[in-house]
């Protein structure tokens, strides 16, 4: 894929998250909140913007608590004709799905292949951050939306290490200084992975992951 066409569909895919964030409710949002651990004082309190992502990531895809999909309110009260690129990749962000993935080598045709740890599939993931050579060998959680054979991210990231894997697993994980450089997954076990493919069944296994990543320290400090 040339430059170009990656970044049209970034720019569309942009555009379409910042307009669904912008009809999320504060009931919606503060539930979100709520289950990152970021709602404090009747108020999200984060440190930055990759922490308050996290929460428009849940109330935008996948809101726990009951509330309805801001994506889903977007695409009806939107204007995305019929056959328009604004359209398809709607439709794509739509059937976005959640998982865990280790980014490896870089693609022949841009991006770059990766694994995708609960399914046991290779992916190729059209992303320019994760074309960057520390991004190798480091796991993330997020969502993937599929077009012309390729993956693209929806926006937000958290960070899986091997501390992560375990909190998730139910094990002893002590939090670790912030790291300078994410740190490589270790290679999961096959007894493991079942274990997180049948938590990830559950409504708020992507809450869990973002939550445990938050409070590991792996998208930077919280505020006090």
């Amino acid at each position: 894929m040339s430059t170009t066409v990656y970044e049209a569909y970034r720019a569309i895919r942009e555009r379409i998250l910042s307009a669904a964030a912008g009809r999320i409710p504060q009931a919606n949002a503060a539930s979100q909140a709520r289950a990152l651990g970021v709602w404090h004082h009747k108020e999200v309190r984060v440190g930055n913007e990759a922490q308050f992502q996290l929460v428009l990531d849940l109330a935008v895809f996948g809101p726990v608590g009951g509330h309805s999909r801001a994506l889903d309110r977007e695409a009806k009260a939107g204007d995305y004709p019929d056959g328009s690129e604004e359209a398809r990749i709607l439709a794509a962000l739509s059937r976005a799905h959640f998982t865990l993935f280790r980014v490896g080598a870089t693609h022949p045709e841009g991006g770059v292949m990766a694994e995708d740890l609960l399914r046991g599939t290779a992916l190729h993931i059209q992303d320019q951050m994760l074309a960057r050579e520390e991004a190798q060998g480091v796991a993330f959680a997020g969502r993937l939306m599929r077009l012309e054979g390729f993956e693209m991210t929806c926006g937000a990231l958290a960070p899986v290490t091997d501390e992560v894997v375990e909190s998730l697993l139910g094990r002893p994980a002590p939090v670790q200084p912030i790291p300078r450089f994410l740190p490589m997954l270790t290679p999961l076990v096959p007894e493991d992975v079942a274990v997180l493919r049948a938590a990830a069944a559950a409504e708020d296994f992507p809450a869990r992951v973002y939550r445990t990543a938050l409070e590991h320290g792996l998208l930077g400090p919280l505020p006090a």
